[in-house]
């Protein structure tokens, strides 16, 4: 910062510990020697005593002075009269405004160490031993200070209105002390310590937040600088590489013998490898867009081709064509040797030439677009084939519709019992009748039931209806329940639909027969099994029942029988105790046939004269007479053995069995 002393004014400067100073950007501020203070107002002190005591101030904006009026808040550029005709001056002496303002800007803006203007041009490379000076140059400008700041200036403590002020002239002490971005507090404090503006920031934490702030920034330029050097050595060795004829085989060998003299490939160093890697992903995936770009369009110049294919075409016929005609769509390595444009698979190219041996088609993908053709008119074929199709059975749906509307034409003649054989003769002479006869789908028989099945469906809900309606209300339907009654009732509790009435009650009615012709079956069912029981009561009665038991004179032991209280029903016991006695009487006389057949047997063995009669032989005729026998007799039927000619009839005392003959 450069002091310039001068006068305050055209008058003789009173005493005054006030100098003026002015900063190299041309800013004016005033330093009292007295009390070690700095302002950028000029002070009463020094100002003539018609502006002391005028209402108009002078102020600086941009190096010309004007005038404003503390009154009447105004402002003017011409000198007001009342403060007289002096000379004005470039600089006035007091600015507190503009002071202001720029402080603001000036701890807006970033740190004051910003390097040597860097030329937009292309950098030339340069070697190692060169890279390294010229760093070490431009860090040796980084840190050079714009100016020298007098010691007359720098002993002076100055006071600051804002603290963004301080903090910039913080930033200037440690730029001016050439502070590196590497340095520690403890190193730069050692450094700062004796200077004036080291205490232009408060306190110690302030300070020290300054100082990090201040080597983050310049620590941030400093890696911007080397991502930039960085940039432009990758650029430099891309743009060497792009020169040299490459392919996707290319190893880094043969790169580093074609440019080991090379500015770029020297400039890179150990990351000339690097370099080469990146370089060729970015060459080998170029290399698949622009090979993918070119086949694309290839592609479609053969789709356009075979637009309209015939599906009859075959590979063998299109073949041959294809080649005279797309043979410059073929890939560079796979056209004929006596073609110009052939290349040999391996040949080296340029980036971005037209010589690549593998950018365009295959024959494989010619037969790849033939077979796409060939899908396209399959499926066209096939669309059509379905058109015709939706057609007719666009018609065959018409047709339906139009006998749906036949059958809603007679709708008030449907009821729940209709049938086809009194439909049809009102619909045989018909069109719309006539016209769905043979098609398939659903036959003019089906949609009849289902426009019947429909009102069996309503008669269902509303019977339903009336049923809870019966339930709510007690009301039950008997087998000589009439309609009238029923629609009596509906009449004051529920509406039916009157058409379905006569249906809904032959249901009920029909429901109510069904469940008391259960009801008889089943008390049928019960009498059955009672009278069962008591069967086999009599049975077990002690004594047994036989042939000559009556009921007059066996009822008073049945009678105390539980089954017969059970039964309850003197006739169904005379039933089954008539029964018994039937069968007690068939069995004597199955029994007494069965003697004479027996006897007749004998007299006739006796009789041939080829038999003699054993000693002693005899007939034991059977024994009926005894009460105590008769419940055997009731139990057990006669069985004849005819093999053995032994007749036995149980329940007799004789060691042989009743009927049996002695031989």
């Amino acid at each position: 910062m450069e002091n310039k002393e001068r006068p305050s004014s055209s008058e003789v400067p009173r005493p005054t510990s006030w100098v003026e100073y002015t900063t190299p950007d041309g800013r004016v501020y005033y330093f009292s020697t007295e009390t070690r203070t700095t302002t950028w107002e000029k002070p009463d002190e020094l100002k003539p005593a018609k502006e002391r005591t005028s209402v108009w101030k002078e102020y600086v904006k941009d190096g010309r002075a004007y005038w404003y009026n503390t009154e009447t808040k105004t402002s003017t550029w011409s000198r007001p009269a009342e403060l007289g005709s002096g000379a004005e001056t470039p600089a006035p002496t007091g600015q507190p405004i503009a002071a202001v303002d720029k402080a603001a800007e000036l701890a807006k803006e970033p740190l004051a160490i910003a390097g040597p203007s860097q030329s937009k041009q292309p950098l030339r490379p340069k070697s190692p031993a060169e890279a390294n000076s010229s760093q070490r140059s431009v860090r040796q400008q980084h840190f050079a200070p714009p100016n020298a700041v007098p010691e007359r200036q720098r002993m002076a403590r100055r006071e600051f209105r804002t603290h963004q002020e301080a903090e910039q002239a913080f930033f200037d002490l440690l730029l001016a002390h050439k502070v590196g971005s590497d340095w520690t507090w403890e190193q730069t404090l050692r450094e700062i310590a004796s200077d004036p503006d080291y205490r232009s920031l408060k306190s110690l934490q302030e300070r020290k937040d300054a100082f990090y702030k201040y080597t983050d920034k310049l620590r941030e330029r400093e890696q911007e600088e080397k991502r930039e050097r960085a940039k432009q050595q990758r650029d430099n060795f891309f743009a060497m590489l792009k020169d040299m004829p490459i392919s996707q085989v290319t190893r880094f060998r043969k790169i580093k013998h074609l440019a080991a003299e090379h500015p770029a490939f020297i400039a890179a160093g150990r990351e000339s490898e690097r370099l080469f890697g990146e370089f060729m992903d970015e060459f080998i995936r170029e290399t698949k867009e622009r090979r993918r770009a070119v086949r694309n369009e290839a592609m479609h110049k053969l789709s356009e081709h075979f637009v309209g294919l015939p599906i009859s075409a075959k590979w063998s016929d299109v073949k041959a064509e294809l080649l005279h005609k797309f043979s410059h769509l073929l890939m560079p390595a796979l056209r004929a040797p006596a073609d110009p444009s052939a290349v040999p698979v391996d040949t080296p190219y340029m980036l971005g030439s037209e010589a690549d041996p593998e950018a365009g088609l295959c024959m494989l993908d010619f037969m790849d677009a033939f077979e796409r053709a060939i899908a396209d008119a399959e499926k066209r074929e096939a669309e059509e084939r379905q058109r015709e199709k939706d057609g007719i059975l666009g018609s065959q749906r018409q047709r339906r519709d139009g006998f749906r509307q036949l059958l809603e034409e007679h709708n008030s003649w449907f009821t729940p019992s209709s049938t086809w054989t009194q439909f049809y003769p009102l619909i045989k002479a018909d069109p719309r009748y006539i016209e769905i006869l043979g098609q398939p789908g659903s036959t003019p028989l089906e949609l009849f039931w289902d426009k019947v099945e429909l009102l069996d469906e309503d008669v269902y809900r509303e019977r339903k209806r009336l049923e809870a309606a019966m339930h709510e209300h007690g009301f039950r339907v008997h087998t000589g329940t009439t309609i009238d009654e029923v629609k009596k009732f509906v009449a004051d509790t529920c509406s039916i639909t009157d058409s379905y009435l006569d249906y809904i009650f032959e249901q009920v009615l029909m429901k109510a027969r069904r469940k008391k012709e259960e009801e008889d079956e089943r008390l049928q069912r019960q009498r059955c099994r009672l009278m069962d029981d008591f069967k086999y009561a009599l049975l077990d009665l002690s004594p047994a029942l036989d042939a000559r038991s009556t009921w007059e004179v066996d009822k008073g032991r049945i009678a105390r029988l539980p089954e017969y209280r059970d039964l309850a029903d003197e006739a169904a016991g005379r039933e089954v105790f008539g029964r018994i006695i039937e069968r007690e009487k068939e069995k004597e006389l199955a029994s007494a046939a069965q003697y004479s057949r027996d006897l007749e047997s004998h007299k006739r063995l006796r009789s041939s004269p080829e038999v003699a009669s054993p000693p002693g032989g005899r007939i034991v005729r059977p024994r009926t007479g005894s009460r105590g026998n008769a419940s055997s007799n009731a139990r057990h039927s006669p069985t004849h053995h005819a093999s053995s000619g032994n007749v036995h009839n149980e329940g007799h005392d004789s060691e042989l069995e009743e009927g049996e003959m002695v031989v």
